[in-house]
């Protein structure tokens, strides 16, 4: 007794998996979305980097404009385990210190680091817990050398696929964000 509509021959042909090709589209898809997912993370981690180098640089402006109104002031650029800090400390003329508030400028997902005058253009990695100091000469306006008695000829971020140069110049305290191509290892 055989069914109606039932044929035999029909049902072992459709039994047959999938074709290369169907495969090969799977396979291109994947792919596809795969590659719009990696390249949309590294635009994510590239604007942290220009974000951050911008709002450093928009600190340094502001300690520059305090400065050249107040008695003496510095800026201070660390790290902490949850991203990258700047904070403002003020001397007033009588001699008070006023520290600001510390304003989050970067997240953890970026690096930044600074290359210091007179150290033959090395990288120095800020990392967590060291911290460095920006001041200005009030008189002239340009930069000049911390506590520390380092002054600063560069800092650098880099996030992603992105490296970012804040230029300073030291005789007139102008700081310049530049996009530079990614250091070889």
């Amino acid at each position: 007794m055989e069914r109606k509509g039932y044929d035999r021959d029909k049902l072992h042909n459709d039994n047959r998996g999938y074709s290369i090709i169907e495969l090969i589209i799977v396979l291109a898809i994947i792919a596809i979305i795969m590659g719009t997912v990696f390249y949309s993370i590294i635009l994510i981690f590239s604007a942290n980097a220009k974000s951050c180098a911008n709002n450093i640089q928009r600190s340094i402006g502001d300690c520059k404009v305090t400065t050249m109104g107040k008695a003496d002031a510095y800026m201070e650029l660390y790290r902490n385990d949850d991203g990258i800090y700047t904070r403002m400390h003020v001397t007033e003329s009588d001699g008070t210190v006023t520290d600001g508030e510390p304003q989050k400028v970067g997240t953890n997902k970026v690096e930044v680091g600074y290359i210091a005058k007179d150290s033959g253009g090395a990288e120095t990695p800020l990392m967590p817990g060291s911290s460095i100091e920006i001041r200005f000469d009030r008189s002239s306006g340009g930069f000049k050398a911390g506590t520390s008695g380092v002054l600063y000829e560069e800092l650098y971020v880099r996030g992603g696929s992105k490296n970012y140069a804040i230029v300073l110049t030291e005789l007139t305290g102008k700081s310049e964000v530049e996009a530079r191509p990614m250091p070889t290892p």
